[in-house]
């Protein structure tokens, strides 16, 4: 060091410093500076002064700024500065004091003799010291080499073995009496004097400047006392030189301070003309060091403080002391483009300038990246993927389950990189879900890959998908369930009887079949025919228990209707139809975005299963495609919360065989152990089939930390090691090519945000805000029409049973076993069917009980709040609490219900119907074909068509699923099919709700009569309407009274239903004040006059001149029906000539025509 502050022309000064700002909430600085260009070589040999697990940073600010009393940001009105008054000072100044003049030639205690005799070094007082202030307190220690005076210590030697040292021996020796020198030596004082000599070393000394200051100007504040700071370096005092501490006040203090914040050094006094005077105290506030000595007044050991201190000090724990990072050789190969790891961390925790990146010959090893929630996993990953799109050709996928924003951070740092998003494919799967056909083989047999396999893969997928929706142990608790499942689903598949392609309805069609017929489905395969068979031999009551295992199993798929429709979607050869197609994607320098987080765990797991199941055909399609000699893009995944897929084998079988098909999987999860105990063959692979693991700190896992240890680097302190990681900081083991060494195990940064996250250094300026978000929508547009299914009008179908739902609508409903049916709308006939038809014969007769209670459901309802109950001998409702009657109507149940318990808890699904108008004598329904259940149920679909029925309480026809009205009624399901059948009911729908209409025949058979004026005609209905139709219009009704009766800007002021207009009749209209349409709608159904229909509605709207004209259809493909009718009509002019792919939502419809202005689905409405 002496050689380094000599170097330059001017003697550099070496800074050390402690210091505080008096707050309980910081810490103590402890500051090595240096005031010339020599810091880079001063920095350099501090590293080399403390071991390489000590921490160095570099101060961008002055330390000494915390000695400011307050501010530049201080409100000059606040109460706190009124306190404030001039700055008070106390200072402590250290001299060096000798016996002689010349005594600071010999030694203090050096470093090493101190080190042995005490457990505490000096300045451990001075921190503790600091560590106590309650104001700004600073101890400064300057440093400057002395100048050689190796011939000033040979002079003094030969003065004090001839006894000349001092003036006064001088004097005796000339004037009055000489001594001999060997005399001399043997007085102990001069041989004590000629030792400290000969040990200080006189070449390379040091001149100290050492000082301590406590100021404030909070006059509230108390003044540190000194006294402990004075006495800090006595310890160091020699026989003849020692260091006294010197406390000074007022405008002495002042001059201190002013020193100390100007850095001003101090020149040995001991030299001056003033200190060869008799009265002059042998004081000097330069003090002389050497080597030896200078240490005890830097030096800091942080294992001899106090807890106060230490906490004040706050000294990195040996857990965090840093690792040295690998050699620049072993280093080097990963400074390139690929997959941004972060920046290598140096052993003082700074990081390097240029990033660590794994390349991309190396990514098909895998990557592991884990770390608890909130330690920046996900925004590095955004970044890695970033980096790594631009440096790989093939397709990037990211699935993404968490849906806190992280696929709006990439689309928003992809923006700000490429400035448009036309290569990225965005899926949000509570609106869009891939356009995947599951059950389809067609592609992986086009590229040449046999039946068998093909068929394998796709049978074992469904089974993983199965055991992900319902974990392993449930799936399997039925052994021959999952057999049976693998039958169906090869016969199926059959070359001959089966099909190349098929949607799960089909497949769960089949499987009813097998169940209600026992007759298996024909293949060519013998064997497996005879498996079918064995299934079809057992006991009646075996195989229901068989088939109702089955039936548990794939009705998980069904139960969430997103998965519903992206399991049933089978794109046939229409260029138009959306087609997901990963084979011909993962070729494409492409970013695909799966997210999930807005659905049920179990649904994130089956989209990315499914997603899985399609990239791992697509991939076997394109090697098999291709040649040895072909070169396949590298084709990345992301897994964010890979732990999810932890009970699937199709994630362990991706990590052991993807390598070879050009694909590289990157997983992220919070800890690995995650995958233990569900799937020990995923955990092992992901200890010795990932090669890069990237990890936060995480929770302790044994065999995890093993894969990090050394010889350097033993189990106990990874684990040591990974707790004390912080969040920003990554542990990183990564691969090397063949035959290259690996790098040991180092520390990471992560890399920054990128330019356009929201809390990047670039974030989005507001113009630049809309830009992205219009690229964001025509992405997602983009994605959705070509390769989407839209799903964004579908709502979960569970309806968990034991949660009350408030007083209100009810959700539908979904159809259980026993309720659901094969049947679909029933065709509207071309002519609307009069009640003059001819009779139909009716089914053969089933006897009614003639003293049955037919004007009541309550007998009958499989229904009632638990506490309720009904007694048929009086014919009333019962509180079960207190045994008091009620009325067998609405309001008795109601008082029935709050008699001892509140409304707001009972579910509304659970208050049936009460009253049923049906007025047949006993003697009509004795000679009745239908049984009194039928006839119950043909008069409650009745009365719920003419909305007669309370719908706050009993039934409501907008919202309610009738599977409702058949528990009300106590029907059987086979009842209802007879009825269907027989052509006295018809099914109208079953989503949004199951609705069923009843017919003239039904009408006939409950003496309804149908008349004009009370159950259609104006204002009242259409004769032959159908419940699906009452639904659409009354929705329709309330949808202009929104959008135009409560408009000020619009002229209606009612909206009416069914009116007539010269001799037609309108399905609803706005009136303005003076009587007159200005706004018309038509609910339209899909049906089989749709081509001379749809036209006619459009002219007698048209007719009427409105400022709106409205259509309400039940689905986007009724829509598209409607359009299509609009543009080729059977008959007469186009009415509308634009036209819209059949991807395209009603909503987005931009026509203006008299006949057509706006078209609305039935879920949009809802």
């Amino acid at each position: 060091m002496y050689y380094l502050l000599e170097s330059n022309r001017e003697p550099a000064t070496l800074e050390w410093l402690l210091v505080t700002d008096g707050s309980n909430a910081d810490t103590i600085e402890y500051v090595l500076s240096v005031d010339t260009a020599l810091a880079p070589a001063i920095e350099a040999w501090c590293r080399e002064l403390v071991p390489n697990s000590f921490d160095i940073s570099t101060a961008t600010t002055d330390p000494l700024n915390r000695l400011s009393p307050a501010g530049s940001d201080v409100d000059p009105d606040d109460e706190v500065l009124e306190l404030a008054a001039l700055p008070r000072y106390r200072a402590v100044e250290f001299v060096g004091v000798t016996d002689r003049r010349e005594d600071w030639q010999t030694t203090l205690t050096a470093y090493d003799e101190f080190d042995e005799a005490q457990t505490r070094l000096p300045l451990a007082t001075v921190v503790s010291t600091l560590a106590s202030s309650s104001v700004p307190m600073a101890l400064q220690i300057l440093i400057t080499p002395y100048p050689d005076w190796r011939h000033h210590a040979l002079d003094r030697k030969q003065r004090l073995k001839h006894g000349r040292d001092t003036v006064f021996q001088r004097f005796a020796e000339d004037w009055l009496v000489s001594t001999a020198p060997e005399n001399n030596v043997s007085d102990s004082a001069v041989r004590s004097r000629v030792e400290a000599l000969g040990k200080k070393d006189a070449q390379h000394s040091f001149t100290v400047t050492a000082r301590a200051v406590a100021t404030t100007t909070d006059q509230r504040a108390q003044l540190p006392d000194c006294t402990p700071v004075t006495t800090a370096f006595s310890h160091l005092n020699g026989d003849h030189y020692r260091i006294e501490g010197r406390t000074h006040h007022g405008e002495d203090a002042k001059s201190i301070y002013e020193s100390l914040r100007n850095r001003v050094t101090i020149d040995p006094e001991h030299s001056k003309v003033t200190a060869r005077l008799p009265w002059t105290e042998n004081a000097s506030r330069g003090l002389v060091m050497d080597g030896h000595e200078l240490p005890l007044v830097c030096l800091l050991d942080a294992a001899t403080l106090t807890t106060k201190a230490h906490r004040g000090i706050a000294p990195t724990p040996p857990d965090e002391h840093g690792l040295p990072r690998p050699s620049r050789d072993r280093l080097e190969r990963y400074r390139t483009t690929g997959f941004t790891l972060g920046y290598a961390q140096t052993a003082d925790g700074d990081a390097e300038a240029v990033p660590i990146s794994l390349p991309p010959v190396l990514q098909p090893l895998h990557v592991g990246m884990f770390g608890r929630t909130g330690s920046g996993k996900s925004s590095t990953l955004v970044a890695a993927l970033l980096a790594n799109h631009a440096a790989t050709d093939g397709a990037d996928i990211l699935i993404d389950p968490k849906g806190d924003g992280m696929a709006d951070d990439y689309l928003r740092a992809h923006y700000a990189k490429y400035g448009s998003l036309e290569n990225v494919y965005y899926f949000d799967c509570t609106e869009t879900l891939p356009a995947l056909s599951f059950f389809d083989i067609r592609d992986q047999l086009d590229a040449g890959i046999d039946r068998t396999t093909a068929v394998e893969d796709v049978v074992d997928h469904y089974i993983e998908i199965l055991i992900g929706i319902m974990g392993r142990d449930r799936f399997e608790q039925a052994v021959r369930s999952p057999d049976i499942i693998r039958y169906v689903l090869k016969a199926m598949f059959d070359p001959i009887h089966g099909s190349n392609v098929f949607s799960h309805r089909e497949f769960q069609t089949a499987v009813a079949r097998l169940h209600e017929t026992r007759n298996p489905p024909p293949v060519v395969d013998e064997d497996l025919q005879a498996m079918l068979a064995g299934v079809a031999a057992n006991s009646k009551r075996s195989f229901d228990e068989l088939m109702q295992g089955v039936a548990n199993r794939i009705e998980k798929i069904p139960i969430d209707a997103r998965l519903a429709q992206m399991f049933n979607h089978t794109p046939d050869d229409d260029r138009d139809a959306p087609d997901f197609d990963l084979r011909r994607l993962i070729d494409e320098d492409a970013i695909i975005i799966i997210e999930t987080g807005g659905l049920r765990p179990a649904s994130q797991r089956v989209i990315t299963l499914v997603i899985l199941s399609a990239l791992w055909t697509a991939l076997r399609r394109r090697t098999r495609q291709g040649d040895d000699e072909t070169d396949h893009p590298l084709v990345n995944l992301y897994l964010e919360e890979a732990a999810q897929l932890s009970t699937s084998s199709l994630l362990s079988e991706l990590l052991a065989q993807s390598r070879s098909f050009g694909l590289s999987v990157t997983l992220a999860m919070q800890f690995p152990a995650q995958l233990r105990e569900a799937n020990p063959e995923a955990y092992r692979e992901v200890l010795n089939n990932v090669s890069t693991i990237i990890t936060g700190n995480v929770a302790v896992d044994s065999q995890f930390s093993r894969r990090f240890a050394t010889a350097e680097l033993p189990e106990t302190e990874v684990q040591t090691r990974l707790r004390a990681l912080r969040r920003g900081q990554w542990f990183a083991t990564l691969p090397a090519g063949f035959g290259e060494p690996e790098p040991q195990p180092f520390v990471l940064q992560s890399p920054p945000l990128p330019a356009g996250h929201p809390e990047s250094d670039s974030p989005f300026s507001p113009a630049r805000e809309t830009a992205y978000t219009t690229a964001l929508e025509l992405c997602t547009a983009r994605s959705s029409r070509a390769y989407g299914i839209d799903v964004s009008g579908i709502g979960n179908r569970t309806n968990p049973a034991q949660t009350p739902t408030p007083m209100g609508h009810r959700d539908s409903a979904p159809l259980d076993e026993s309720a659901a049916s094969t049947h679909h709308a029933t065709p509207t006939p071309a002519q609307p069917p009069s009640e003059e038809s001819p009779t139909e014969p009716y089914p053969d007769r089933n006897a009614p009980t003639p003293d049955a209670r037919i004007n009541s459901a309550l007998p009958y309802t499989s229904r009632l709040p638990s506490m309720v109950v009904y007694d048929p001998e009086v014919h009333a409702v019962v509180c079960d609490a207190c045994s008091t009657r009620y009325d067998p109507t609405l309001t008795g149940i109601k008082n029935a219900i709050e008699c001892c318990h509140s409304l707001e808890a009972v579910d509304r699904d659970e208050i049936p119907i009460s009253q049923l108008p049906l007025k047949l004598s006993a003697v009509e329904r004795g000679s009745s074909a239908f049984t009194d259940a039928q006839l119950r149920f043909l008069q409650a679909v009745y009365s719920a068509h003419q909305r007669r029925f309370d719908p706050e309480f009993e039934y409501d026809l907008l919202n309610d699923s009738m599977v409702r009205l058949q528990e009300y009624t106590g029907i059987r399901y086979q009842e209802v099919e007879e009825l269907i059948d027989g052509g006295s009911l018809s099914v109208d729908c079953t989503y949004p709700h199951k609705l069923y209409t009843v017919t003239p025949k039904g009408r006939r058979a409950i003496a309804v009569r149908h008349r004009e004026g009370i159950a259609h005609g104006h204002r009242r209905g259409d004769l032959s309407e159908s419940s699906l139709h009452v639904v659409m219009v009354e929705l329709g009704r309330r949808y202009l009274e929104a959008q135009f009766v409560a408009n000020d800007d619009s002229a209606a002021v009612e909206a009416v239903a069914y009116y007539e207009h010269e001799g037609s009749r309108l399905d609803a209209v706005c009136l303005d004040e003076h009587g007159d349409i200005v706004v018309t709608l038509e609910a339209e159904r899909a049906n089989h006059d749709i081509l001379t229909a749809v036209p006619e509605d459009y002219d007698k709207m048209a007719a009427c001149d409105p400022e709106a004209a409205v259509w309400v259809v039940k689905n986007r493909s009724d829509a598209h029906e409607v359009l299509r009718a609009l543009n080729e009509p059977n008959e007469g002019h186009p009415r509308v000539e634009k036209t819209y792919s059949s991807n395209s939502p009603p909503s987005s419809f931009q026509i203006h025509q008299p006949g057509l202005t706006e078209m609305r689905t039935l879920q949009e409405l809802k």
